[in-house]
């Protein structure tokens, strides 16, 4: 009877540790599709080279972060004087460089988004939460960014300097669709290009 009995606890026990283990192995195979999956996200909704946000998570969150504003604006910069230092120093500098000017966008925010669009046209979506500080209004954070982006970069031994262009468009209230605050800004862009002004805001030149 002993030997049955201590048969039956055996087999409980190894049942117990054939069920953990089983349970210890979805686990870990769910853990691992959550990371995939995580990942795969990431990858669909950011710049591979900056880190930025893309186009994609642009149009998605965009609209929910304006129509929460009280008051918005969103940007458009294009970089002056990179196409230079990329035929020049080859597509590696060229990269950092625009890897920088990612940081320095993003670094001017706090709570904002910051999107790379194509090439050297980045783009971010503005609200009261970046206006803090000596930012009281878009003029004073605009010309920040400008003056960022147009600070002298170190890379590779080299002393660059790149500027930018700056269109913004503002708003209160219920926003226009995120493609049309995009084309207007675009817009406002290449009015300060045009200009040779550092950026363009609402017909404001600065």
């Amino acid at each position: 009877m002993d030997i049955l009995s201590r048969a039956g606890r055996a087999a409980a026990a190894d049942g117990e540790e054939s069920t953990d283990a089983e349970v210890a192995r979805l686990r870990a195979q769910v853990a691992r599709l959550e990371s995939e999956r995580a990942a795969l996200w990431w990858a669909i909704h950011h710049d591979d080279l900056t880190g930025l946000a893309n186009r994609r998570l642009l149009d998605a969150v965009g609209p929910s972060m304006l129509r929460s504003a009280a008051r918005y604006a969103v940007l458009v910069l294009d970089l002056d004087g990179f196409k230079p230092v990329n035929d020049r120093y080859g597509h590696a500098v060229g990269d950092e460089v625009l890897r920088t000017v990612g940081r320095r966008l993003s670094g001017c925010l706090s709570g904002d988004l910051a999107a790379r669009l194509s090439g050297d046209e980045f783009a971010a979506i503005l609200t009261e939460s970046s206006l803090a500080g000596a930012h009281r209004d878009w003029p004073a954070l605009v010309g920040e960014i400008s003056e960022s982006v147009a600070a002298p970069m170190d890379i590779d031994g080299n002393r660059l300097v790149v500027t930018a262009s700056i269109g913004v468009t503002t708003g209160r209230g219920e926003p226009a669709a995120m493609t049309d605050l995009i084309r207007r800004a675009d817009l406002a862009m290449y009015h300060a290009k045009a200009r040779r002004c550092r950026s363009y805001i609402d017909g404001e030149r600065r």
